[in-house]
């Protein structure tokens, strides 16, 4: 245990549940993001004969997990708050765990059971990712707040990542067909998801903080005040925009860098390269909310305008950028200022809600997002339909408009939100 200058209790346990979360939510994404690396070689495994059919049926695996994110993060609040955060991600987990390793045995056999399966993965994801800024309030003082939301974010990179390049890797080097590395990941789900239910608790035994920073106001009295606070509304609206492109990006990256490549980049390489967003955006999930937690004025607004303008930098990159250094910057933009940038506009919006449960304010940040995400799906695949410069049209233009949202934020002095 650990004492903080005004005596309260710092449990060390707080790293083990925190690192535990990050493994069961790290299943979940490598879950939607599998196919992320070979969507090509996916289409036409499943047995579709042009790539348009072939990417849309593809990026309907991800749609299926955001329209689940959609219809059940509000109902995911009420069970939060019903049951507390702890029995909700335990009992999700192993259901998570279970389709996981059907999708292993069965998803390989046909695109209808892998439909299926992945339908009984997304329900589990609200009632999981919704949970970590639950775990930051419980058990880490308001200065690690940051940091503790950080890792949640980084084992949404960290599934990613195991998805982008573990899954291309496990096959070239083990020589597994689609079916065969799906068993491997099935099969992976099992200890990351149990050390889960044995290592994690609802709440310490002391709180880490002062009550009044961890009691929060009920989801019913919670919503109706998000509805009338504009400094949210506008939080909630960037974080929507800029989920939706990474949500997209992760789904068809690989297409999309083959389409402004004339097709000449093997899956491996895909890979690499959304590996080295991921690893650079998780190193910036890191650095980020620790620089702002940090900062004298702690205030968010600035890292994310920035933040911004190196995203806008990567996306202009994709279009242009055809030489291997050239795409490696670009990952890395993508990977530093859209990705890295998560944890910190989550706790802008955390603290704009204040005293709204993170619980409900993490439900309605996630449920747009996943909406945002939809609708970028969509339009590439029905309007744009392979037609890719289209798309990064479609994501600069969102990307401007989270710039100008962003300037109409005005953060609370220290005190209002509750940070001194």
């Amino acid at each position: 245990m650990e004492k903080t200058e005004k005596k309260f209790t710092l449990y060390k346990r707080r790293w083990a549940v925190l690192l535990s979360f990050v493994c069961v939510n790290a299943v979940m994404q490598y879950g939607w993001a599998f196919f992320s690396a070979i969507v090509t070689d996916a289409w036409k495994f499943y047995g579709f004969t042009d790539a348009a059919s072939g990417e849309a049926a593809i990026s309907a695996l991800t749609m299926i997990i955001m329209v689940a994110m959609i219809t059940l993060s509000i109902p995911a609040s009420w069970v939060f708050e019903k049951f507390g955060w702890y029995k909700t991600v335990s009992v999700a987990g192993i259901v998570l765990m279970i389709f996981t390793l059907l999708r292993g045995f069965v998803g390989g056999t046909s695109y209808t059971a892998l439909l299926i399966t992945t339908t009984g993965i997304a329900i589990t994801q609200p009632f999981i990712i919704n949970a970590f800024g639950m775990i930051s309030a419980l058990w880490f003082p308001p200065s690690e707040r940051g940091v503790a939301n950080g890792w949640g974010m980084i084992s949404t990179y960290l599934g990613v990542v195991m998805a982008q390049f573990g899954v291309p890797w496990v096959m070239s080097t083990f020589g597994l067909d689609i079916p065969g590395a799906l068993k491997v990941f099935g099969f992976l789900s099992i200890p990351m998801v149990l050390w889960f239910v044995v290592v994690s608790r609802e709440k310490p035994p002391t709180p880490p903080a002062d009550e009044e920073l961890i009691e929060r106001v009920s989801f019913g009295e919670g919503m109706k005040q998000l509805i009338k606070n504009k400094q949210f509304i506008c939080a909630l609206l960037v974080f929507w925009l800029m989920q939706g492109v990474y949500f997209t990006m992760t789904t068809l990256l690989e297409p999309i860098l083959q389409f402004f490549n004339e097709g000449s980049l093997d899956s491996m390489f895909v890979g690499t390269l959304g590996t080295i967003l991921t690893i650079t955006g998780t190193i910036t999930t890191l650095v980020l909310p620790i620089i702002s937690d940090h900062s004298k004025s702690k205030k968010r607004k600035p890292i994310v305008l920035l933040c911004q303008a190196g995203s806008l930098i990567g996306l202009v990159l994709i279009i242009m950028g055809h030489s291997v250094g050239l795409m490696i910057v670009m990952a890395c933009c993508m990977g530093v200022f859209l990705t890295g940038v998560t944890p910190v506009l989550m706790v802008m919006g955390y603290e704009a809600a204040y005293p709204v449960s993170e619980g409900t304010t993490e439900s309605l940040m996630q449920l747009g997002a996943n909406g945002w995400g939809l609708i970028c799906l969509t339009a590439v695949n029905a309007i744009f339909r392979g037609n890719h410069m289209g798309t990064l049209a479609f994501f600069i233009g969102g990307m401007v408009l989270a710039v100008i949202l962003t300037l109409f934020v005005k953060e609370a002095s220290l005190k209002d939100r509750r940070l001194e």
